[in-house]
């Protein structure tokens, strides 16, 4: 009795180099949560929030069961931090996003709760000032018009929290080396920032009200964003002032088929090629309250890989055993999903509702969640296969 428990207390004292080791090899969560729950020793040893399980979290608007959701294990997180005032604008690495209706932006791990606050929606570029105690006036903001004068207006503090700022990527975990973009405005301009910072900088380009982005990533120390004419950019952040390069430009093949798109993607897969997801959408009027809305449904997807040696976008069609992910998460390509009857799901596209403009209202929008079959051309609305 007593040589075993000698012999189990040392495993209190595994170093931690081997401890972290062991740990890189759990890609669940909830495996990693419970690894270093062991005991104290482990629990202080292990990072908190390690980088290697990168998710996907597929974020979802509005109440998931809505949505024939199907689990091969079923867990759920009871999150009092994100209430009805909280809205989502990213996943990366496993943390969620989120904008306060008091402006705060956070980034939460919803596995280990730690936090991490990013600059505030009152420093975003384009806010000229804040005054929480104007009520429905608390924003100034100036708009851009398309010859780049500007003019300012009041808003509230509701329409900038859901409208002002579409989607947020970072780089990495929150550490000394991550960075942060966020795409904003009603030009979609980029803004970005540094750990630490108090404040997001603004790509002052000439012309970067035109150019109109859909998406971007971080890809290879890089950020590339991609607009509404499928041209292709890179963003340099290592200095002050910033630079812009455009890699892809204009395609004449791909105009006309970019008209009627209303969401682009750009992506990274594991041979560490850029793709480009486009995705098309069915659209018809509902009556709304005081105007009619325009309700959609996503039809379908198409995939283009970066040809680097001729710089221009090649239609490809398959994914091979993969799938992409694409919404309001920073957009990836990963290992499929089992639809926990013994059949992985592969060669598909997962996709969720990030319209922010159409949610605007609440009258229509939330509703577009689904899995695009690549090969068989078809989309499954309102159904998702997790694990």
């Amino acid at each position: 009795m007593t040589q075993e428990i000698v012999q189990f207390d040392k495993w209190i004292w595994l170093p931690s180099d081997l401890l972290y080791e062991i740990g890189k090899h759990l890609q669940s969560p909830k495996d990693y949560v419970r690894f270093s729950a062991t005991c104290k020793s482990w629990n202080m040893k292990l990072p908190k929030t390690p980088d290697h399980i990168r998710g996907p979290l597929l974020v979802l608007p509005f109440n998931h069961e809505t949505y024939d959701i199907k689990e091969e294990k079923d867990f759920y997180l009871r999150m009092p931090e994100m209430q009805n005032n909280i809205l989502l604008r990213g996943s990366c690495f496993g943390w969620l996003i989120s904008i306060r209706i008091d402006g705060v932006i956070q980034m939460l791990n919803p596995f280990t709760n730690a936090s991490y606050d990013l600059p505030p929606l009152s420093t975003i570029p384009s806010i000229v000032d804040y005054h929480p105690e104007f009520k429905d006036q608390e924003y100034t903001v100036f708009f851009y018009n398309y010859d780049g004068s500007t003019y300012n207006t009041l808003l509230n503090r509701s329409a900038v929290q859901k409208l002002r700022l579409k989607k947020i990527v970072t780089s990495s975990s929150p550490c000394e080396n991550m960075l942060a973009f966020g795409i904003y405005g009603e030009f979609n301009r980029l803004a970005w920032c540094k750990f630490g910072d108090t404040k997001w900088t603004d790509f002052s380009i000439p012309g970067m009200h035109k150019i109109m982005l859909k998406d971007a990533i971080f890809d290879a120390g890089k950020v590339y964003a991609l607009n509404l004419d499928a041209e292709l950019y890179v963003f340099d952040v290592t200095t002050s002032i910033g630079g812009i390069t455009k890699v892809v430009p204009k395609s004449k093949d791909l105009c006309d088929i970019t008209t009627n798109i209303h969401s682009k993607y750009l992506v990274r897969n594991v041979e560490s090629d850029l793709l480009m997801v486009l995705r098309f959408f069915n659209c018809h009027e509902v009556n709304g309250i005081d105007y009619p809305e325009v309700c959609y449904n996503t039809e379908k997807f198409e995939v283009y890989k970066l040809d680097k040696t001729a710089n221009k976008w090649r239609n490809i069609s398959s994914l091979g055993d993969y799938v992409i992910v694409v919404g309001f998460n920073s957009s990836l390509c990963t290992l499929p999903f089992s639809d926990g009857k013994g059949n992985w799901v592969r060669n598909c596209i997962y996709f969720s509702d990030h319209q922010i403009d159409s949610q605007f209202n609440e009258i229509v929008g939330g509703h577009d969640v689904g899995i695009f079959n690549l090969p068989y051309r078809t989309c499954y609305l309102n159904t998702l296969i997790v694990n």
